[in-house]
């Protein structure tokens, strides 16, 4: 994570009660990318898509999400957004480039069964981690939010469903990112 970790503005800690009124602080790394400011996404990322802001990462157009998924598979990570928000039932969006709702990939059966494991504890699909990335045994679940944004209380019963399904803490990550001109 050390790539993504050098584009960190700031380092901190949110808090998180869990059910047992233990307290634990989610590792928080505040981030700021550089805004895209060249043509509009292509007409084929359709909808809700097409409103998401864009950052600009080696030149390129990206979301953010898929700006720090790149930034981790520069140190051996793989993974995917979840796109929870497009998502219907039993259909998962799993996005590793830009959408164009053709194109969504499927998790390797060792991340389909941590996934699946924490889908067990907490079924809902809204709010899971914006992304989630693995690397050999290791898993990372990162949040993604704009600075001095709130986690909400689904994303709160998320991280209680990850700590239940055996994620250590240090496997979490809000990443807060910095709006720039």
């Amino acid at each position: 994570m050390e790539s993504l970790k050098q584009q960190a503005l700031s380092f901190g800690e949110y808090p998180v009660r869990l059910p047992n009124g233990r307290r634990i602080g989610i590792p928080t790394w505040t981030i700021r990318f550089p805004k895209w400011s060249g043509t509009k996404l292509p007409r084929s990322i359709a909808g809700t898509y097409r409103n998401k802001t864009l950052v600009k990462f080696h030149e390129r157009p990206l979301f953010g999400e898929l700006a720090v998924l790149r930034w981790l598979k520069k140190d051996g990570w793989d993974g995917v957004w979840v796109d929870t928000f497009h998502s219907s039932g039993q259909k998962k969006l799993f996005w590793k480039g830009l959408p164009d709702r053709t194109s969504p990939c499927v998790l390797p059966d060792k991340a389909e069964a941590m996934y699946n494991k924490i889908m067990a504890v907490h079924p809902k699909d809204g709010g899971f981690f914006d992304i989630f990335a693995w690397k050999g045994r290791k898993f990372l679940f990162v949040e993604y939010k704009s600075k001095g944004d709130k986690l909400n209380q689904n994303q709160y019963l998320w991280i209680r469903s990850a700590l239940k399904s055996g994620v250590p803490a240090n496997s979490l990550l809000l990443v807060e990112f910095v709006k720039r001109a």
